[in-house]
């Protein structure tokens, strides 16, 4: 269904149609589509910026963040955003993009002191706080020997309390359940 707005004696039209899929376009009186009226939106989302995306390429004007050296000439924009934060490149004439295939984005701390270590592209391995899951069993009715009476007992037998860790299940990392999409930058 298309949405209809009048504007300086053009008709701008929204629509989900094949046609003009996603796109804002603007028809004259003769009622044809002239996409060279389009708005460019990409332009306006500036260097730097982190989207996914569920496509296997990415989409004109931006890059996979798979960690790749690219120019700095040719990617100007971005290499005043991001620098060398990500990599130096070969140390003159390339940088590295972020690499973000598999990873999980965290935000970076900038001052708050939640990981206040981190500085901005660095990347942190898995890990899990050190814990245990202790479990306490207690052992049939057993003679007291001296080695395991209980003090006051006058009945010469006792219960023993024994604390067990439980044995290691799960698999090689620790993650939420998510799906997997193409995280690109724009350059």
């Amino acid at each position: 269904m298309a949405r209809t707005f009048t504007c300086n004696e053009e008709i701008i039209v929204v629509s989900k149609g094949a046609e003009d899929t996603g796109k804002l376009a603007m028809l004259g009186y003769g009622g044809k589509f002239d996409p060279s009226v389009i708005p460019e939106i990409q332009p306006s989302i500036p260097a730097g910026v982190v989207m996914h995306f569920a496509a296997a390429t990415p989409p004109k004007g931006w890059l996979k963040a798979d960690g790749s050296a690219i120019a700095r000439t040719d990617y100007a924009d971005l290499f005043a955003v991001v620098g060398t934060a990500f990599g130096t490149g070969d140390g003159s004439t390339t940088f590295n993009l972020p690499d973000l295939r598999g990873e999980f984005i965290r935000g970076f701390d900038d001052g708050r002191g939640v990981d206040s270590s981190r500085v901005l592209g660095s990347n942190q391995s898995d890990a899990f706080a050190s814990h245990t899951h202790p479990y306490y069993y207690m052992t049939p009715e057993i003679p007291s020997d001296g080695d395991y009476g209980v003090p006051g007992n006058s009945t010469g037998t006792h219960r023993q309390k024994t604390s067990l860790d439980t044995s290691a299940s799960g698999g090689s990392e620790t993650r939420p359940r998510n799906v997997a999409l193409l995280v690109c930058i724009k350059y």
